[in-house]
């Protein structure tokens, strides 16, 4: 399949906002600031921080209740065993999982969650982390990509990972595919 460019338009409070932010549940916080830091000075403006972000009471009850719904139709009939997976292994890391990645992050508005996903897929392919990838390429699939939407995301790693991370990533990829096309 021959890679097409990654085109996005770079404005503050656009999808490249949306995009950082997601990038910290994958790649961390130091990566999500320095996207900020760079997107601050490729626009002069600085992100807003709408309400809905602060931590309240309000705000975490509803990032639970819109977490769950997403992250069940990202991990489909594996939602119930991960759960119990993640609070048996990292206990501390199951409400978070939920609150702050799938509800506050991952299914806030600004980006649609096909589109989100997809960004996961590229950043889980530079970073080859197969397991995750192959959640969240099938999730993607889940909420409607296509196979072409998921060789684009691995071809935008293309420039920044070493070309064994990026064929590794395709057999991720192709074994999600694979998949979810069988009955």
């Amino acid at each position: 399949m021959t890679p097409r460019p990654l085109v996005i338009r770079i404005t503050a409070g656009s999808s490249s906002t949306e995009v950082i932010l997601t990038s910290y549940l994958f790649d961390g916080y130091p990566t999500a600031l320095e996207g900020f830091r760079i997107l601050t000075d490729l626009t002069g403006s600085v992100p807003e921080n709408p309400p809905e972000l602060i931590y309240t009471p309000d705000n975490i009850t509803i990032w639970r209740e819109r977490g769950i719904p997403l992250c069940r139709n990202i991990y489909g009939p594996q939602f119930e065993p991960l759960m119990k997976r993640v609070s048996q292994i990292a206990p501390e890391l199951s409400d978070a999982m939920i609150v702050e990645g799938y509800g506050k992050v991952l299914a806030r508005e600004g980006l649609e969650p096909r589109v989100r996903e997809l960004c996961v897929v590229t950043i889980l392919a530079v970073k080859y982390k197969p397991r995750q990838l192959l959640s969240h390429a099938i999730g993607a699939l889940r909420l409607g990509a296509t196979s072409d939407n998921l060789y684009t995301a691995l071809n935008a790693a293309i420039e920044i990972a070493p070309p064994e991370r990026i064929e590794r990533s395709r057999e991720v990829i192709e074994n999600a595919i694979n998949q979810i096309s069988q009955p």
